[in-house]
């Protein structure tokens, strides 16, 4: 009895723990995102591939790739999308504008996917 109610005790803690984790990484992938977004150049992209969630999965991957003036070569990246609605995302084949870092072109966002929080 007593080594039940200490294993669930444990696991509550662990799964707390994980969710905190997981609410900071989350918290500082959009701040990135929004930083990118802020700083970085624009230029046009295309989503190449769309990969929906999948079971304990709630994010969305779009992977895209752009050409960045003067780099010579496609740079392939992938935007993570948390929360929106399928039928509101860019699908395989569509044009999206792209903000990227100059310095570090891997660090890319689809622009209109990249919304400052309101409130």
């Amino acid at each position: 009895m007593i080594g039940t109610s200490i294993t669930l005790i444990a696991l509550t803690v662990a799964l707390i723990a994980w969710l905190a984790h997981t609410d900071a990484l989350i918290k500082r992938q959009v701040q990135r995102d929004l930083d990118i977004a802020a700083r970085g150049l624009t230029c046009q992209g295309r989503v190449f591939a769309v990969q929906r969630p999948f079971l304990l999965d709630s994010t969305t991957r779009l992977y895209f790739e752009f050409a960045p003036p003067g780099l010579g070569k496609a740079v392939q990246c992938c935007h993570l999308e948390r929360g929106r609605t399928a039928s509101l995302l860019p699908a395989a084949g569509m044009l999206v504008d792209v903000h990227y870092l100059p310095d570090n072109p891997r660090k890319a966002v689809i622009g209109q996917l990249v919304q400052p929080a309101r409130g």
